[in-house]
C-alpha cells in the first residue's frame, strides 16, 4: 500500500519523510506533548525515538516493532521504488535528449538566428582519485 503521505511537502508529495511520531499521534498513540518531550530527550541523549517512547512507558517495545515492520518499512520501500523508477526515468529522458542532434546550419528561428542546443562539454583534465591520502599534495589548476 502506497501511501502518498509519507512523504510530504511537495506537491507530487514525495520530498520529506514522514517520522515516527507522525504515525503514532495518527494512531492515537502518543500526543503532540509526548512527541516534543521524546523529541528534546532524543536532542539531549542521542537515543532513538522508540528507545525513549518505552523508556518512558508510554509504548511497548513491540508496538514499535510491529508499526515499523508493518507500516513505515513496507511504506518507505514503496516510496523508494516510485522514487527509482522517478529517477530511471529522468534519466532516459535527459540521455535522449543529449543524443539528440544539434541543428544543421540551414535550421533558423524566424530572426535568422539558430536555436540554442545544450552540450554536454567533455572535461578538459582528468579528475584526482577520491581515496587519496593527505600526504599527496594535488595542485589544481
Amino acid at each position: 500500500m502506497l501511501n502518498s503521505s509519507l512523504y510530504q511537502g511537495s506537491p507530487g508529495g514525495l520530498s520529506t519523510p514522514k517520522r515516527i511520531g507522525s504515525y503514532l499521534t495518527e494512531a492515537g498513540l502518543l500526543t503532540a506533548d509526548q512527541i516534543q518531550v521524546i523529541l528534546n530527550d532524543q536532542r539531549a541523549t542521542g537515543m532513538r525515538f522508540g528507545d525513549i517512547a518505552v523508556a518512558r512507558g508510554w509504548l511497548k517495545e513491540q508496538t514499535i516493532e510491529w508499526i515499523m515492520a508493518k507500516v513505515i518499512e513496507p511504506e518507505r520501500k514503496a516510496i523508494q521504488t516510485v522514487l527509482s523508477q522517478k529517477a530511471k526515468q529522468q534519466a532516459k529522458q535527459q540521455s535522449s535528449r543529449a543524443t539528440a542532434q544539434p541543428p544543421k546550419p540551414s535550421e533558423t528561428t524566424a530572426n535568422g538566428a539558430r536555436p540554442f542546443v545544450r552540450r554536454d562539454a567533455p572535461i578538459a583534465k582528468p579528475l584526482p582519485p577520491i581515496n587519496s591520502s593527505d600526504s599527496e599534495v594535488n595542485w589544481v589548476g
